[in-house]
């Protein structure tokens, strides 16, 4: 009888956790959900005031207080990062992030990590085609071409960001790292989108823009992965945890953190 009891307790942990696994990833769907469809709120807003007037106050105070802070130093700096927007940086980083994934094992990781870099470099030239905006007037290099809405280097730096973001909080690393992290990463999507506008080849609609077809896009593939995969994401920690010695295994999705 004891030996029945005992034998019947690692099967209700199991089937507990997977309740609980199931609440995480249906949790997390309703919230992706509801910054999907704030995220194309705005993005219709800002797309219906370009339409309709063009240049607009949200662009001319944006350059206005950029203006004095215009230098010859400043523009070096800002051509230097508005590079970490370009595909010369991202496609080799996304190239190590893909083959790190696979090396480790994380497949998903992997398909998720290519279907969103390749699909935003194809959604980034459609969206340009749609709508033919002009760019701004007076840049402060040379070079730039086609048109301003939206802007591809945020876009891409913006989407490259989202996607180490979320990578970052599958591991199993301390909290106080994964916050540290996650401040550089916002820091470095936020000056590339800045950079953009300094350099006068876009507006600041054109980044804002880019900003929520980020959040919207990758909405819809973090649910479509969540549903695909059918809760079984996470396998496995990708970075190494120092506390076990090895890689950190069984995380439960949308968990995160095993603490």
């Amino acid at each position: 009888m004891l030996k029945q009891t005992l034998g019947s307790v690692p099967s209700r942990i199991s089937c507990k956790k997977k309740a609980n696994s199931g609440k995480y990833i249906s949790l997390e769907i309703l919230l992706a959900f509801c910054l999907f469809l704030l995220s194309l709120f705005f993005l219709c807003l800002l797309i219906q005031l370009i339409s309709l007037h063009g240049q607009n106050q949200i662009d001319a105070r944006t350059f206005l207080v950029l203006k004095p802070l215009v230098s010859l130093r400043d523009t070096r700096i800002a051509m230097g990062i508005t590079f970490l927007g370009t595909g010369s940086f991202l496609v080799p980083m996304y190239a190590l992030i893909v083959s790190y994934c696979v090396r480790k094992k994380q497949t998903k990781y992997a398909t998720m990590v290519l279907v969103i870099a390749l699909s935003s470099l194809i959604l980034g030239w459609l969206l340009k085609a749609i709508f033919h905006r002009p760019r701004p007037l007076y840049p402060l290099v040379s070079g730039a071409g086609g048109y301003s809405f939206p802007s591809g280097h945020a876009l891409g730096g913006f989407i490259f960001s989202l996607t180490v973001l979320y990578l970052v909080w599958q591991t199993q690393k301390s909290l106080y790292l994964k916050w540290i992290c996650s401040l550089v990463i916002i820091a470095f999507g936020t000056l590339v989108g800045l950079s953009r506008i300094y350099l006068h080849v876009h507006y600041a609609t054109d980044v804002l823009g880019s900003l929520f077809i980020t959040l919207v896009w990758c909405s819809v593939f973090y649910v479509f992965f969540q549903f695909y995969y059918k809760n079984k994401m996470q396998e496995g920690s990708l970075l190494y945890d120092s506390d076990t010695g090895g890689i950190a295994q069984n995380f439960n999705v949308g968990n995160g953190v095993n603490h």
